[in-house]
């Protein structure tokens, strides 16, 4: 007669717990990805951070961190930056300011990072994740409409394309469109690349049209350019020549439609055809004046920024601020800094995301960002190579379209922390557990 083997009752327990941790991680983990896109519900993203970091720490001491190569140069490149943002920080003249302006952003992009890392072993167990990411945008989409059908629309035909509708939402619209040049893209990936059940992709998908209808009403010059041309590039990528083609003949009519309308709303997208646009200050809302000013406020600390966040530009300017000052610079800097944000803490920014990381942490800092993304490409380019998984390989490249957005929208404008931060991290910690994987199968 042959004998079972007896597992220990404290075995047993132990496997259990570790799985109910895991669940728990994952569900907080959710939970605080589910909330990013939301201008409020804040509780709800702060309390599941925090929790998370909590269990994230209490696995980390049980050894049960095990995913987590510190020897990987994106982990190496993280660490640098890390490093680097606190000792600017602590050295800069904000010091107190710079090292909460860490925690509330760098810190919390970090243990997303290593959360997924950790919890994710590949890209099949990482699908639900993909999930909660269109999940949380089409629920922002779906109140954004309801937000917008409850307003004065007669208010919304006085309205003019210089003050848009983004000035009248406050609520789910507001940065709805600096949100979007991150979630269409990734949606526009997903649905090109991995399966799921249908209803789950004519979600997706429902979504990515509405959601351009709604940065159009945001009235976004850029923002609308950004997902217009990189959704094309990721049906390129993905070999989905149909779909470009009516996309091809959707934007054509589009086009069309917007430049032959009377509407005085349409006016400020018929400017994306003039060189104008792209070549002066107007054409550019005023930001030539503005990046001038921040260029001579770098000029005094090149190298090591003044440490890590935005909001201080304005203080900084505040002890320059005279009509000498001001006369080295073209009229619309004055009217941006002065009379309009009249120099208040946390109204101003750079508008153009080298300029900003400069500002913040330097020209090392900058090395050490551009440093970090260039091993995110070569994971991705390593992947594409000699990835195994059909769907991994395909969305992987199509994922290049997410960076694509990322660089174009951060011409004019500079998101690198807060929503769009956190989902750069997470869109990071993705292509490191797609990369560990093929490498896994590759060896």
């Amino acid at each position: 007669m042959r004998l079972m083997p007896v597992v220990k009752r404290t075995d047993r327990m132990n496997f259990i717990a570790k799985l109910n941790m895991s669940g728990v991680t994952r569900f907080l983990l959710y939970v605080l990805i589910f909330f990013q896109p939301f201008n409020h519900f804040n509780s709800f993203r702060e309390i599941s951070f925090y929790a998370l970091f909590a269990i994230f720490l209490g696995r980390m001491f049980k050894g049960e961190v095990k995913n987590i190569a510190f020897n990987d140069k994106t982990i190496i490149a993280i660490s640098m930056l890390i490093g680097w943002s606190l000792l600017v920080s602590v050295s800069g003249p904000f010091p107190w300011e710079s090292l909460n302006a860490v925690r509330k952003n760098l810190f919390k992009e970090v243990i997303i990072f290593l959360v997924i890392i950790m919890e994710f072993k590949s890209f099949r167990d990482i699908k639900p994740l993909f999930w909660v990411v269109v999940a949380s945008f089409t629920a922002v989409t779906i109140a954004s409409i309801i937000e917008n059908i409850a307003k004065d629309w007669e208010l919304f035909s006085t309205l003019t394309p210089a003050v848009s509708w983004r000035a009248t939402s406050t609520y789910f619209f507001a940065n709805y469109a600096d949100n979007g040049t991150f979630y269409l893209p990734f949606i526009a990936a997903w649905l090109v690349s991995v399966k799921e059940m249908s209803w789950k992709k004519w979600i997706g998908a429902g979504t990515l049209m509405v959601g351009c209808v709604l940065i159009y009403i945001y009235n976004a010059r850029t923002h609308l350019l950004t997902v217009f041309f990189v959704v094309f590039i990721i049906m390129l990528l993905a070999k989905k020549y149909k779909l470009v083609a009516v996309f091809v003949i959707t934007a054509v009519l589009s086009i069309s439609i917007v430049a032959t309308s009377k509407y005085e709303g349409s006016s400020r997208y018929k400017t994306l055809l003039s060189t104008d646009t792209y070549t002066t200050d107007k054409g550019l809302t005023n930001r030539l004046g503005l990046w001038l000013v921040v260029v001579e406020i770098i000029k005094e600390r090149p190298l090591i920024g003044y440490g890590y966040g935005w909001k201080k530009l304005a203080s900084i300017i505040q002890e320059k601020d005279s009509d000498e000052f001001w006369g080295e610079y073209p009229p619309s800097a004055r009217n941006y800094y002065v009379d309009d944000a009249q120099l208040m803490y946390g109204r101003v920014n750079p508008h153009n995301l080298p300029l900003q990381i400069i500002f913040e942490i330097g020209l090392i800092g900058f090395s050490i960002f551009l440093w970090l993304w260039g091993t995110v490409f070569w994971k991705i380019f390593k992947c594409a190579r000699t990835g195994n998984d059909p769907q991994a390989r395909k969305f992987i490249i199509s994922s290049i379209g997410v960076i694509i957005a990322f660089v174009m929208v951060n011409i004019t404008n500079s998101l690198w922390q807060e929503c769009y931060g956190n989902m750069i991290f997470l869109f990071m910690a993705i292509v490191f557990v797609i990369h560990r994987e093929t490498k896994a199968d590759f060896l």
